[in-house]
């Protein structure tokens, strides 16, 4: 129930329309991307759930394409097992916890 401080804001990315920046509390220290996007009469800002580390590692992926989006859901309908297994495995090859 605080307003953020300008320190609390870092930024990412920056470009002539849009800018991209983590958002850290300084009572949590939990971290967010908030991508603003500014044209002639407003800024519009969006949240995400990624934190800076996340951004940056799929900023730079390639774009995903018509063969990815086949793929995935052929892969997906022959997968007969349980999802908890992939969504457990940690991310940026962080070590098990």
């Amino acid at each position: 129930m605080r307003r953020f401080r300008p320190q609390d804001f870092t930024t990412l990315e920056s470009a002539a329309r849009f800018g991209v920046f983590r958002l850290r509390c300084p009572m949590c220290s939990a971290q967010r991307v908030i991508v603003a996007v500014w044209g002639k009469s407003a800024v519009r800002t969006f949240t995400s759930d990624l934190d800076a580390q996340e951004w940056v590692y799929y900023r730079n992926m390639p774009p995903i394409d018509f063969d990815d989006v086949i793929r995935v859901a052929r892969l997906m309908s022959e997968y007969d097992g349980d999802l908890s297994d992939v969504l457990e495995d940690p991310l940026f090859d962080e070590p098990d916890i």
